[in-house]
């Protein structure tokens, strides 16, 4: 656990706001972006580590049940308002929240800086066990006691996702969330991306020019 008063605030905020399958989550992925950046020997700031991964579902919770942007903008938005208020400076907030904000965008964190790379490794190691073989059998088993999966996680994980973003279905249009929708919602229906171009204005208007 980092020593930062904030990241405690972090942790307290993240346990009364989500379900508690996303609250172990978070520890999980901070636990395994943490050890990865050990074991790459690159310097992280395990404070602000903590905050992304605790608020990079914070978008799911009640607050925005209203909101009408993807749920990873709203908790980059959430974390970094967050860590502006608790004085921290504007380029590792902004940091932070660059980190939320791309971290389930594919192919994209890889190229970012640490506070993004590892996040998301972290989230992949979690959900997909992405690169956990790195990690010794003492590690993982620590990991696991102190933060379990329980026994359902992953059908828990998405059902806390699809409720997080059922109102919102546009959002998920280009994002992974929209697979989970697919699943959840039997009224959602994906958008399509050559639809979208051929169906344009300039596409229905083509005969007026």
């Amino acid at each position: 656990m980092p020593r930062r008063r904030y990241s405690h605030y972090a942790s307290d905020i993240a346990r009364v706001s989500l379900p508690s399958v996303l609250v172990r989550h978070a520890c999980r992925v901070f636990a395994f972006a943490s050890l990865e950046a050990i074991r790459q020997d690159i310097r992280v700031a395990t404070d602000l580590l903590f905050v992304a991964a605790h608020f990079s579902h914070m978008g799911l919770s009640s607050s925005y049940a209203n909101s009408l942007q993807r749920y990873e903008l709203d908790g980059a938005d959430a974390a970094k308002e967050f860590l502006d208020r608790e004085g921290v400076r504007h380029t590792h907030s902004s940091a932070v929240w660059d980190a939320i904000s791309l971290h389930t965008t594919p192919g994209l964190p890889e190229r970012m800086g640490g506070l993004t790379r590892f996040l998301a490794y972290g989230v992949r190691a979690d959900l997909f066990g992405d690169g956990i073989d790195r990690f010794s059998v003492t590690q993982k088993e620590a990991i696991l006691a102190e933060f379990p999966r329980g026994e359902d996680f992953a059908n828990s994980y998405l059902e806390a996702l699809g409720r997080g973003i059922a109102h919102r279905p546009e959002t998920t249009f280009g994002a992974l969330s929209a697979d989970v929708l697919e699943r959840y919602s039997p009224t959602f229906y994906r958008g399509n991306f050559c639809g979208r171009v051929l169906g344009s204005r300039w596409e229905r208007n083509s005969g007026d020019t």
